[in-house]
């Protein structure tokens, strides 16, 4: 077994063995039974409604929208052909069925990160703050190597998360309404012409949209975790980004140096359909562009801080 598959072992051990670990996937598993129970009891306090009565009645009043704005016909019209599709294919597009939970348990992936940053912020900074940092350098390993395994054990656990959260919610969905949604095709339109595509396929691809903001969430919180002695700062510190980078980002749309910010392109989903991004000249390609750079930067910063650290002090 290589040095670097040593190390990773051991930082695992370390993750695992603390009550911390399973008492916050106990939380996640808490967090995702209450948001399908409370989806169930909406549902159920929702009444019987028909369905098909409700978006006859919606064409009807778009085609009146449509003649008063014929200016805005293109989404207007996209839909009237969306609503029609489901009338004529019997599809009731409110039904709540297992994938509603899967996709609403995308939004979870926030906590996901929460908990993940906890992890990534005590990663190096909880070696200074114990003083075990001397017994890890003392070994062959190099310093490179010791961060490495810090930061693949740190993905492997929000992986970790991720999976659970995806099954618990698609075990949930499939327990409360059953699993005979699960060949159901997912309706949308471009261009005016109707699709029906994988209902997996669209919430893997929410959930692969919202594990580009975990792994740079995660990269900072390693970055500042190198740059802190104390793990409660660097905590304090990771999670303090997170919660006010977004809305500083809002705050400051109306300027146009804001696209530059990591947290005006962390959140992908702005490129999705029915969605629209932080400023209009804004692209996916350019979001991307720019996290990968952040991305560097991050790393950079983190390996310079761990491998030329002091720790006699």
């Amino acid at each position: 077994m290589s040095s670097l598959s040593k190390l990773i072992r051991n930082e695992n051990m370390k993750i695992y063995r603390r009550p911390r670990t399973w008492a916050m996937i106990g939380f996640l598993l808490l967090a995702i039974g209450l948001m399908s129970g409370l989806m169930k009891w909406d549902a159920g306090n929702d009444g019987e409604t028909d369905w098909r009565q409700q978006l006859t009645q919606q064409n009807d009043k778009l085609q009146q929208e449509l003649q008063a704005h014929p200016d805005d016909n293109e989404h207007l019209e996209n839909a009237i052909k969306l609503n029609a599709y489901y009338l004529d294919h019997d599809i009731d597009p409110n039904r709540l069925t297992m994938w509603t939970y899967v996709n609403n348990s995308a939004s979870l992936i926030i906590l996901v990160t929460i908990l993940t940053v906890i992890v990534a912020a005590d990663m190096i900074a909880m070696e200074f703050s114990w003083g075990t940092v001397k017994l890890l350098l003392v070994g062959p390993a190099s310093r490179t190597k010791i961060m490495a395994a810090k930061y693949i054990a740190t993905l492997g656990y929000a992986l970790l998360l991720l999976v659970i959260s995806f099954a618990a919610a698609f075990a949930a969905g499939g327990i409360l309404e059953g699993f005979g949604a699960l060949s159901e095709p997912h309706v949308t339109i471009a261009n005016g012409v109707v699709h029906e595509g994988s209902m997996i396929a669209n919430a893997l691809q929410k959930y692969g949209f919202a594990v580009v903001s975990l792994l740079l969430y995660v990269t900072m919180a390693f970055m500042i975790s190198a740059a802190f002695r104390s793990s409660s700062m660097a905590i304090a510190f990771s999670l303090l980004f997170i919660f006010l980078g977004n809305s500083l980002s809002e705050l400051l749309r109306g300027y146009e140096w804001v696209k530059y910010l990591l947290f005006s392109n962390i959140d992908l989903t702005q490129y999705m359909e029915g969605s629209s991004p932080l400023r209009p000249e804004m692209t996916l390609s350019f979001s991307i562009l720019m996290l990968v750079a952040y991305y560097a930067v991050f790393q950079l910063v983190a390996w310079l801080l761990f491998t030329r650290r002091d720790v006699a002090a």
